[in-house]
């Protein structure tokens, strides 16, 4: 038996038939939700502009500093040698000595080197050798007559030493970095992206919600969306801050006014933590490892070739250049060693720098067991990138060896 089947009435909705309110509550409530990300791209977007850095915003923190003293740093986080260049020129009086290197160098402060040493700290964010040795000439070539010591990071163990191609000449004059193409230049579609992203989300809700908690109340949301800067403030130790970023407002995140990183938007590392982090940065495939076994330790000539090329430029001007292993977590070099898949590559590394070291007479400060040079984990931000204590630690030994009348012989120190 077949059961009837009932026409619904016209007035009488189906299932799957939403009414008029249904359709007027969805329509609102899509208009509602269009408006709000409408409003948070475009916000973001906005940001996003300062966010990329312009070459007023360079000046504008540089000159800030470079009255103050203070810490900052302009936008993108990830490209400095502008603002740099810029420091570099205005240190020159006060200074003898550069150190160049990526952000394993940044923890390196002024304070680790004895009075007759000032240094300003050039490290810059994901900078590799190639970089650093274009960096080193310009300085050996305009400001050799003022530049007496420099300093250069071989970071092995992140694999720059086996990076292919020839070093790059490089232009650290203050007109190079106030060229419009010194900065990353980005795509609107990039652009786009990056303003609904999840970090530019979260950052926009911060930003809105200490703007909203100010005592200054549309004064401070006008700043974070309009000014070129936040106002200044000071950090824990007292040191004068201004942030030109829309990231990291109120953190003392940037550089000092000697270069070195405050790594402030960071936390050392808990010393319960430590065999897991050498466990994991010493397993097959880890950030340190890979590179380490690609690289079988065949260091790319054409870096050690510009090194020498340096080292003979430089001391004909009566300078001096140092190379240094950054620093690793206690323990991390070690367990890289002794592994049965890297441990070959690092002990040929080692070996093939010693060597070339000795044959052209230059000093390599072997940092990358800190441990033998008393640092601990709670003076690293992770495995690889050490606060200045571990590094006043390390320059304390070679300072104290190096003018203790005592020659320390070419090649790695302390020896293998």
């Amino acid at each position: 038996m077949t059961a009837e089947y009932a026409e619904p009435s016209p007035d009488q909705a189906t299932p799957y038939e939403a009414g008029p309110a249904s359709r007027l509550f969805n329509a609102v409530l899509l208009a509602g939700l269009g408006l709000m990300l409408a409003i948070v791209v475009g916000l973001n977007l906005l940001l996003g502009e300062r966010a990329l850095g312009t070459p007023e915003l360079v000046k504008a923190a540089s000159d800030w500093q470079h009255a103050t003293g203070g810490v900052t740093y302009p936008p993108p986080i990830t490209a400095n040698r502008p603002f740099k260049s810029l420091r570099l020129a205005d240190r020159l009086p006060q200074i003898n000595a550069v150190v160049l290197g990526a952000s394993t160098s940044m923890g390196l402060p002024a304070d680790a080197f004895p009075p007759s040493v000032r240094i300003y700290n050039f490290a810059q964010t994901a900078n590799p050798l190639h970089a650093t040795i274009g960096e080193a000439e310009y300085i050996v070539q305009h400001y050799g007559d003022r530049v007496k010591w420099i300093f250069i990071a071989l970071d092995w163990s992140v694999g720059m030493l086996y990076q292919p191609g020839p070093p790059v000449a490089l232009d650290l004059s203050p007109a190079a970095a106030l060229s419009p193409h010194a900065l990353p230049q980005v795509s609107f579609l990039e652009k786009l992206t990056d303003a609904v992203s999840w970090p530019r989300v979260k950052n926009l809700w911060s930003i809105l919600r200490l703007a909203w908690r100010s005592p200054e109340g549309l004064t401070a949301v006008r700043r974070a969306f309009f000014a070129t800067s936040g106002a200044d403030y000071r950090c824990p130790d007292g040191t004068p801050a201004r942030d030109f970023d829309t990231i990291n407002r109120g953190m003392c995140v940037g550089f000092r006014n000697d270069g070195s990183a405050t790594f402030a938007d960071g936390h050392p590392v808990d010393p319960a933590q430590v065999e897991q982090l050498v466990h994991a940065g010493a397993a097959p495939g880890s950030r340190y490892s890979q590179p380490i076994v690609q690289g079988a330790g065949r260091i790319n000539p054409a870096l050690l070739a510009g090194l020498d090329r340096l080292a003979t430029e430089f001391s004909a001007k009566g300078g001096k250049l140092v190379l240094f292993a950054p620093p690793l977590i206690p323990g991390l070099e070690r367990a890289l060693a002794e592994s049965a898949h890297a441990g070959d590559s690092v002990r040929r590394t080692k070996a093939a720098l010693d060597a070339w070291a000795k044959k052209e007479g230059l000093i390599i400060i072997d940092a990358g067991a800190s441990e033998r040079f008393g640092c601990t984990a709670a003076e690293f931000l992770d495995e690889h990138h050490a606060y200045p204590a571990c590094y006043r630690k390390i320059m304390r030994r070679f300072w104290e060896r190096y003018e203790s009348g005592t020659p320390i012989a070419p090649g790695l120190w302390p020896a293998p």
